[in-house]
């Protein structure tokens, strides 16, 4: 079938690894044998233009990421901050994009638009103009965070109701949704997120022996993320001074790494702290096949890609219960504690330190692959799709 992909950000001149999860599985579509396209309509305001030099403004450029055709658009809006206007702005530049995609390469069979705002509004406003339908799968996290305001709360909820299948990356999301939305986002079918099909195709090495224990953090640098919180509980789980065990904590991803290497400083483990930086996917692989374990201690997340890649490759985890983890990892992959509770992550290391060699690792990525797999996933949607269109899993009609 022929699937148009309508994520709400994606990969742009400034965020070159933006929507990689959408990416992923518009990859694995493809793979399969769909024809799958994907559309982007990039707002920008006046603070990003004082900022530096933006691309081409309004004009539609197709370009080819091996078998997905991407289609791009980058628009500047000019108005002030009020209600309703970067929805109504992203819908226009997306009418305009999607019209010109449709000259080039059809007209899709399916939509599927990712997170409510605002690639939902724009699959609603195509789906009810063109009569396409349109599934939608919600990732945001501002559902559990209660950032929406009272008009993004009305888009959301016309989207919902419009949607022909409402998916949730999370069972915890999934439920969020039924509590704020109601009868709008029910029923709503979890599929998680695809792991990136590299991490699928790389087969670690074996553990190495030897060498200090390692607990590695792969994320950006950010609040939401908790890194401070965490070298806190590492400080507290294997305190300066002692006699205690030789371990270290990594940190890997963008972002400013100075304040965690001065907290470092002032809890006087600093020579036990890495904050090592963007490093390219492979390595990330690599260090996490190294690691003893990863450790991912947000404050919130919809479903946490990190627990499944480090599964992917054979590490436990030590994840907070904060809205995706929870839903991913057992007594036999990991260890979940509350988030924001130090003492609780301090306890949860020195347990992961304690019985991290007791972990199957080759079966840790072998159910993670069973679960989180592409040709799992791509099943999970082709039959959705399959049920929206009024046709079986071969795609025979079956009215």
């Amino acid at each position: 079938m022929h699937v148009l992909l309508i994520p709400s950000w994606y990969s742009h001149l400034r965020s070159a690894g933006g929507g990689s999860f959408f990416r992923d599985q518009a990859q694995a579509l493809a793979a399969a044998g769909h024809k799958v396209g994907l559309i982007y309509p990039k707002l920008w305001g006046l603070r990003d233009y004082r900022a530096g030099p933006l691309p081409t403004i309004n004009r539609i450029r197709a370009e080819d990421d091996g078998q997905l055709r991407v289609w791009r658009m980058d628009t500047l809006h000019r108005l002030p901050r009020v209600p309703f206007r970067d929805a109504c702005k992203f819908a226009a530049a997306g009418t305009k994009l999607f019209d010109a995609y449709v000259a080039a390469e059809g007209q899709p069979d399916i939509l599927h638009a990712h997170a409510a705002l605002y690639g939902g509004v724009l699959a609603k406003r195509l789906s009810a103009r063109r009569g396409v339908p349109f599934v939608l799968t919600e990732h945001s996290t501002d559902f559990a965070q209660g950032k929406h305001r009272w008009w993004q709360k009305r888009l959301v909820s016309g989207v919902l109701a419009a949607a022909a299948a409402r998916l949730a990356v999370s069972p915890q999301l999934r439920d969020i949704l039924l509590n704020q939305y109601a009868a709008q986002a029910d029923p709503t079918t979890v599929v998680p997120n695809i792991l990136t099909p590299a991490f699928e195709a790389a087969v670690p090495e074996d553990k190495a022996p030897g060498g200090p224990f390692v607990f590695l953090c792969a994320a950006r640098i950010s609040a939401e993320k908790n890194q401070e919180g965490l070298i806190r509980a590492f400080a507290q789980a294997f305190p300066p001074g002692g006699a205690g065990p030789d371990v270290e904590l990594h940190f890997v991803g963008s972002g400013d790494g100075g304040p965690l290497l001065r907290l470092a400083g002032d809890l006087g483990i600093v020579d036990r702290v890495k904050v090592i930086g963007l490093l390219p996917a492979s390595d990330v692989r690599r260090a996490m096949a190294a690691a003893d374990a990863v450790v991912l201690p947000s404050f919130v997340e919809t479903f946490g890609v990190v627990v499944i890649e480090a599964l992917s490759q054979g590490a436990p985890v030590v994840a907070t219960i904060c809205g995706g983890p929870e839903g991913i990892l057992t007594p036999d992959s990991g260890i979940l504690v509350p988030p924001g509770d130090d003492p609780a992550m301090a306890r949860a290391l020195r347990d992961m330190h304690g019985r991290a060699a007791s972990f199957d690792r080759a079966k840790l990525r072998r159910d993670c692959l069973e679960t989180y797999g592409h040709k799992v996933v791509v099943r999970q949607l082709e039959s959705i799709y399959a049920r929206v269109l009024g046709k079986d899993d071969a795609g025979n009609g079956t009215a």
